[in-house]
């Protein structure tokens, strides 16, 4: 459990508005990810990088409690035994100990033809004894008893539970009632001698999970599992948890995550599934030493800090029925996954421009005036900063209700989104976005970043996230949402030409909005943002990036730039390095609706430009 510091920042996890609570309601309903008491992860100056409790490879890690809080470690090996470690305090563990192996007590086992093997034992402490649920690895479950109480064994074996699955755990309800519980939330009672089970299994359902916000995507799934693999059971105040595993492509990788739904009775009807531990696959629940509960992890995935390694982490119960891993933890490796504020203010969609005079000038969609970023934020602020740590706020620059012209005219009350800044033609400029869609373009008439400002009207009718480009010969393009283009007049009051998409040579675009370019080694880099995963849910909202030797194209197929870094925008610093914005839109984003900036490795590769976050 020992860990890696954060870099420290002056910047406090917040806590939910009293009138925000999370209620049961959350379950089935999901809120937009970037609310701090909905995320997955949460933000700690203090929170250090799960490490591994052993060195030695380990999948499906199980963990559980016994008696005189002593620990016992089992997960799945070699595929011929079962061995424990045991431990008092989660952090020393001594082992292993062969406690079954198929060679010695594994005659049942290998009665079929074909090579058979043991996988994702979980050991459960129930009824005064230790019992090892386990899977074969040809199909089906089965079960041991430890006949002495002791963790060492010997272990009888009780007999197949199921014909099917690899995977399988107890659960005893408060009454005293065990169940078998499988693969993708299979659950059945089991008789009192635990040599069998009284029922058929059933497979338990969760209610459907939403997808997407948008009409081109259908708003929910017809799947009814909360996982795919590894169905475990536990219960807390007063609500039924089943937990599942599942791969699944946040990040645009090899992520097999933990899902969770909770219900009322162990049967279900169960919540829709939520994302409850980031990379633990196949976990364990179990109370520690100080009371608290915690995951048994096993990393999976290459973006865990401990592939296939045992972890341990604290879990936190953020609101009935509601469980996240505690945010000292952090589970994602990489510069991302540690990332740090640079600011403490709210803001979404951040841009960095660096002036003439070597600040970087700093905008994003902000919540003011009613700290709300959907409804009534009408206002366009700045801030600056000499080093890129340190930021000022120079102030409100432009106010729809104050200054706006044709904005007023078609909303009643306009929302001001995702403004960026850049500095043309011997003063600074303002491209930004409305929602309900529209995008306009106003234009400081005193040189300086803090205006006056004047309003040069509407580039587009429809559509967000504009953004302006000028190329080495001086021309200014106008970029907004997945990648649409126009040359700029020069007089910057509207285009000199009729719009176009950029797209990869594939067909593909590069995501769906946010859309920037950036010039760098002679190469054209188109961003944009996109949700891996899923949208609005459990998903990650990432930065996308493709390039290409023209302007118009065609560009390299899409690559991942930054995780969590969608509506992030490139921008090159003062000593040339390629650098990103982003602000944490996901629930398993660092943080959340601050701004992040994130130094980019560069490097040539067979499609022109390999980008990626580099570590500090």
């Amino acid at each position: 459990m020992g860990c890696l510091p954060r870099r420290k920042v002056a910047f406090s996890h917040r806590k939910p508005k009293e009138g925000n609570k999370m209620t049961h309601h959350f379950l089935e309903r999901p809120p937009h990810p970037e609310t701090e008491w909905a995320a997955c992860t949460g933000f700690s100056a203090s929170a250090t990088v799960v490490r591994p409790i052993l060195h030695t490879p380990l999948k499906d890690a199980s963990i559980c409690a016994g008696p005189d809080r002593t620990y016992a470690l089992t997960g799945t090996t070699d595929g011929r035994s079962i061995r424990i470690w045991t431990s008092s305090d989660l952090q020393t563990w001594t082992g292993p100990v062969t406690v079954w192996s198929l060679e010695r007590e594994g005659t049942r086992q290998q009665e079929n033809d074909g090579p058979c093997g043991i996988c994702a034992p979980r050991i459960h402490y129930a009824r005064g004894t230790y019992w090892i649920a386990y899977g074969v690895q040809q199909g089906g479950t089965g079960l041991l008893r430890s006949s002495s109480g002791d963790v060492r064994g010997p272990y009888q074996d009780m007999g197949r539970m199921t014909a099917d699955g690899r995977d399988a755990s107890l659960f005893e309800d408060d009454d005293g009632t065990v169940y078998w519980v499988y693969g993708n939330g299979r659950i059945a009672r089991m008789n009192e001698e635990m040599t069998g089970l009284l029922e058929q299994p059933r497979r338990v359902e969760v209610q459907p999970w939403r997808t997407a916000g948008r009409v081109d995507r259908p708003a929910y799934t017809g799947n009814h599992q909360a996982g795919a693999y590894g169905a475990f059971i536990c219960k807390r105040d007063g609500y039924y948890f089943l937990f599942c595993a599942e791969p699944f492509e946040r990040l645009g990788s090899d992520a097999v995550d933990t899902f969770a739904a909770v219900s009322r009775s162990v049967y279900g009807p169960y919540s829709r599934r939520y994302l409850a531990l980031p990379h633990g696959g196949q976990a364990s629940l179990f109370t520690g030493p100080d009371g608290r509960l915690y995951a048994s992890f096993s990393g999976c995935g290459s973006y865990s800090p401990v592939e296939h390694y045992p972890a341990v982490v604290p879990m936190s119960l953020a609101g009935p029925g509601f469980i996240r891993p505690d945010e000292n933890v952090v589970l994602e490796k990489g510069a991302v996954g540690s990332l740090a504020p640079a600011a403490d203010f709210p803001i979404r969609d951040p841009h960095i421009c660096l002036g003439p005079d070597g600040v970087y000038y700093l905008t994003g969609t902000s919540d003011r005036p009613h700290r709300d970023f959907w409804n009534g934020n009408n206002q366009l602020h700045l801030w600056s900063s000499k080093d890129l740590t340190a930021w000022s706020h120079v102030g409100k620059v432009w106010d729809l209700a104050e200054n706006g012209t044709w904005e007023n005219n078609i909303y009643e009350n306009p929302c001001l989104w995702a403004p960026e800044t850049i500095y043309l033609y011997g003063t600074f400029w303002i491209t930004y976005s409305l929602k309900g869609g529209g995008t306009g373009l106003i234009k400081s008439v005193s040189g300086k970043p803090e205006g006056p400002y004047i309003d040069m009207g509407r580039m587009t009718n429809t559509d967000i996230d504009s953004s302006l480009f000028r190329d080495e010969h001086g021309q200014v393009y106008f970029v907004w949402q997945d990648g649409k283009i126009a040359r700029m007049k020069e007089n910057m009051t509207g285009f000199a030409e009729e719009p176009r998409k950029l797209l990869c040579e594939d067909g593909q675009r590069v995501g769906y909005e946010g859309a920037f370019l950036v010039k760098y080694r002679n190469k054209y880099i188109l961003g944009a943002a996109e949700w891996n995963g899923d949208e609005r849910v459990d998903g990650t909202y990432d930065l996308l990036y493709a390039v290409s030797d023209q302007v118009y194209g065609p560009y390299s197929p899409r690559r991942l730039a930054v995780p969590h870094g969608g509506h992030g925008t490139m921008f090159v610093d003062r000593e040339g390095r390629l650098r990103s914005t982003l602000f944490g839109n996901d629930r398993t984003a660092p943080f959340r609706t601050r701004v992040g900036i994130v130094a980019l490795k560069v490097e040539e590769d067979e499609h022109g430009l390999l980008i990626e976050p580099e570590e500090i």
